[in-house]
């Protein structure tokens, strides 16, 4: 090894330099990287409530990635101990969970219970149970623990405490990474980029663990915001979204030519242009099939501008957050797969529209219910069809068969009496567009001071 001097290891690594704000290309000064660099973690703040073990490994992580603009190993390095804390933070985690006991369910036998003082005895206990095949009590659910990371993740999500079908396959990645660092066969290096995505993953994960979603999160966003809006289409299937506002402080020659399109409010996600939330599909929105991507709310339609304003003036509806991820749709198998309803518009259907094979499904978004309903029609692609979650895409199954099934199988996920599935209230059925709402969905085209335009 050659020995350096103080200077040289001083000095910024060229490779360092060459990643800026606008990607590869330039070279940034020393000072102007190493502020940088830290900007990409600055706000990756933990929740006051993370075990300490934790919080001090992740700002550990957070002070070495400064220093990647003097050596750019250290960026492989904080990736790689990054996917390690991935592990500590379930463990400390569990230990908070359990309370210092851990119970086991053994088969034709009796519960077995563990006092547990650190994560060490939760791994002995469990490769003891392990033997004797019985399974970790979570609640009202047994599974398999095994005392590692995959025990560790799956008791994660039967405790509730990680949430997100798309954010699943992630942990599964995250796992798969970890377990490539801590058993290296290969030898690798990181990005700057790469590396700051990793720890920021790491914040969000464990902020969820804790029970504190991410705003703008790329693994387990907090909720959205939703405002109210007016969508509108004519004859010719022009169709156009704007702000309730736009509509209350319209002037009569709006009023006037606006006389051949009908208008509908909802409450809905905004378009705010360069956002990841905008919803490209809200132009298809149907209140029997889930067509937007993000949810949106009917509240009063079809009419003219100006019922649309008296309505908006008399009502004063306000906006809401929600939370899109784990939702429950049902989807209908009836010569084709059918796009996904809300199990409430599903109870409402009259009895001759409730024939074909329905499939309970929890999704984040309902173009996954569906792209796993149509792959699962053939076997050869990996999808689950029986209960439990699929292998070949970011979908849970809850169950298939009649409709009456499927309608008890979305009740239990729900929370709901399974026996009494007619306490869905039934939405009404409103198709506001002339294109069919199994089209291919488009794109909105045009982004406007008061309104988007299709």
């Amino acid at each position: 090894m050659d020995i350096r001097p103080l200077a040289e290891l001083r000095a910024a690594a060229d490779l360092s330099l060459a990643f800026n704000p606008y990607g590869l290309g330039g070279r940034m000064r020393p000072e102007e990287a190493a502020e940088f660099q830290q900007r990409q973690n600055a706000d990756c703040d933990l929740t006051a409530g993370a075990a300490a073990g934790t919080r001090d490994s992740f700002e550990r992580l957070r002070t070495v990635f400064a220093y990647g603009v003097l050596c750019y190993d250290v960026y492989t390095i904080v990736s790689d101990q990054a996917l390690l804390i991935y592990e500590q933070a379930l463990r400390d985690r569990f230990m908070e969970w359990c309370g210092g006991t851990i119970t086991f369910r053994v088969p034709q036998a009796p519960d077995v219970s563990y006092s547990v003082t650190s994560y060490d005895d939760v791994k002995r206990c469990a490769n003891r149970m392990m033997r004797q095949r019985a399974k970790l009590a979570v609640g009202t659910h047994d599974i398999e623990f095994n005392g590692i990371l995959h025990g560790l993740r799956l008791w994660a999500r039967t405790a509730g405490l990680l949430r997100g079908r798309r954010s699943r396959a992630a942990e599964e990645a995250l796992a798969k990474l970890r377990n490539h660092v801590a058993h290296p066969s290969s030898h690798h290096v990181d990005t700057p980029v790469g590396a700051a995505r990793t720890v920021r993953d790491l914040a969000e994960l464990i902020n969820q663990l804790w029970g504190r979603a991410t705003p703008d999160g790329r693994l387990y966003p907090a909720p959205l915001h939703r405002e109210i809006a007016v969508l509108s289409w004519n004859s010719a299937g022009r169709t156009r979204m704007e702000p309730a506002d736009a509509l209350t402080a319209a002037d009569s020659m709006e009023d006037q030519e606006d006389d051949e399109y009908q208008h509908v409010v909802v409450r809905a996600i905004p378009f705010i242009p360069g956002s990841r939330w905008n919803d490209e599909h809200w132009a298809e929105f149907d209140t029997r099939y889930e067509t937007t991507q993000f949810p949106t709310e009917y509240l009063w339609g079809p009419g003219t501008r100006t019922e649309a304003r008296t309505w908006l003036e008399h009502e004063r509806p306000e906006g809401d957050s929600v939370d899109f991820t784990d939702r429950v749709f049902l989807v209908q198998e009836h010569e084709r797969v059918l796009p996904p309803m809300q199990p409430a518009v599903a109870a409402g259907l009259p009895d001759n529209e409730r024939v074909g094979i329905w499939h309970t499904v929890r999704a984040d978004l309902p173009e996954d219910a569906f792209v796993h309903v149509r792959g699962s029609r053939d076997r050869s692609t990996g999808h689950a069809r029986r209960p439990g979650d699929c292998p070949a895409c970011s979908a849970e199954v809850l169950g298939s068969g009649s409709h009456d099934e499927a309608l008890r199988a979305a009740a239990a996920a729900l929370g709901t009496d399974p026996s009494h599935a007619a306490t869905f209230r039934p939405a009404p059925f409103l198709h506001l567009l002339a294109r069919p709402a199994v089209s291919r969905l488009p794109h909105a085209s045009e982004v406007g001071a008061c309104a988007i335009e299709d």
